[in-house]
């Protein structure tokens, strides 16, 4: 009797041993597949997920993920089709437009010296005038914007002081914060922020951030800089009734404009150039609303060494 019951204990731990082997060979297969699948999500190619060992109930799960993976990479190769088609688009556009829009400003600026027009008809060619300049600018948004999409903005890299560039472009606002009889707040530090990067994007992404808060702000505007240990700091902050916790999330969107600015002169491109730019540069860029006070703060990395 013993031996049968000795027979049947080692039965029993065979059994028990091969259960755990294929648990164990499961799992290991299981969690290699995810890593692999997390691998391909990312890579953009048609590469497929495969068993390491033959099982028929893995076998019909990752036939049904590799039916997935070629929807999921078809609609994705798709969408960059249609996202390279549109930056074409806005280029060729912007281009297109920019010649025409400068002969009709050429024209204007004649007839704003003509001494035969009456008053009412200067009137009504400084209003063109003023509209080409805004139409204008809006053009010349849209193509900074394509180039910088399509990787085609080159970068000029020197070392400058970051707090020089925020003087320098805070003064040239102050004659649009005058004609809205508002002062703004400076507190940048007295010492020099050295920073290795492209000086003319540094002050395109301030001068975006100040257009944007004299378009969206009411008052309390308030420019600061500090620095820590690693990093450089710039704060721009302001009173908005424009902006609510729901635009945080898509302020960076490009085209995304506030429900309350959409009649304002904006392509909802100035921030969205702003982002990009400081990313290529190795930075960071935030947004934040407390108490209608909204802030965006860039971040630029200290050089090393």
């Amino acid at each position: 009797m013993s031996v049968v019951l000795q027979i049947y204990a080692i039965i029993v731990t065979l059994s028990l041993i091969i259960v755990l082997s294929f648990y164990l060979l499961h799992r290991r297969e299981v969690t290699r597949l995810s890593q692999k699948l997390q691998t391909l999500l990312h890579s953009f190619t048609h590469a497929e997920l495969t068993l390491d060992f033959p099982s028929s109930d893995i076998t019909d799960l990752v036939n049904a993920l590799n039916e997935l993976l070629r929807v999921y990479h078809k609609q994705v190769y798709s969408l960059q089709k249609k996202d390279e088609a549109i930056k074409e688009t806005i280029t060729n556009l912007a281009h297109d437009l920019r010649t025409p829009v400068t002969a009709i400003q050429g024209y204007t600026q004649m007839l704003l010296q003509s001494p035969e027009l009456s008053e009412e008809d200067l009137d009504a060619a400084a209003v063109i005038n003023e509209r080409l300049n805004v139409l204008n600018q809006l053009l010349n948004q849209l193509f900074e914007f394509a180039r910088i999409e399509a990787d085609e903005m080159e970068f000029s890299y020197t070392t400058f002081d970051l707090n020089a560039v925020l003087r320098s472009v805070a003064v040239s606002f102050f004659k649009s914060f005058e004609e809205r009889k508002i002062i703004p707040a400076l507190s940048i530090a007295e010492i020099s922020f050295p920073f290795y990067g492209d000086e003319k994007a540094v002050t395109r992404i301030f001068e975006n951030i100040i257009s944007n808060a004299l378009s969206h702000g009411k008052s309390d505007y308030h420019f600061s800089s500090y620095d820590n240990n690693e990093y450089y700091y710039f704060s721009f902050q302001n009173i908005t009734d424009s902006i609510s916790e729901s635009d945080i999330d898509k302020i960076f969107n490009r085209f995304y404009t506030t429900d309350l600015s959409r009649s304002r002169k904006t392509t909802g491109l100035g921030l969205t150039i702003a982002k990009n730019l400081t990313v290529k540069m190795g930075g960071s860029i935030s947004a934040s609303l407390n108490n209608n006070v909204f802030e965006i703060v860039v971040c630029f990395p200290k050089q090393k060494g």
